[in-house]
């Protein structure tokens, strides 16, 4: 995905440690990128890049 596609409060399938997971964006970080939070273990977790963001989890 590109930067300006990413909208907070959205929910994406991203790569998170090698796995493709959900993901909803919280917020915008501090030090660059977004703070998310993964729906499958309820982990806080900080997306540095668009890149690991793969699609909006909504489409098939």
């Amino acid at each position: 995905m590109k930067k300006a596609e990413v909208q907070i409060g959205n929910t994406y399938i991203a790569k998170v440690s090698g796995v493709l997971a959900k993901v909803r964006i919280t917020g915008e970080s501090p030090y660059g990128g977004w703070r998310g939070k993964n729906l499958a273990t309820g982990r806080e977790i900080r997306i540095r890049s668009a890149a690991r963001l793969r699609r909006p989890a909504n489409e098939q």
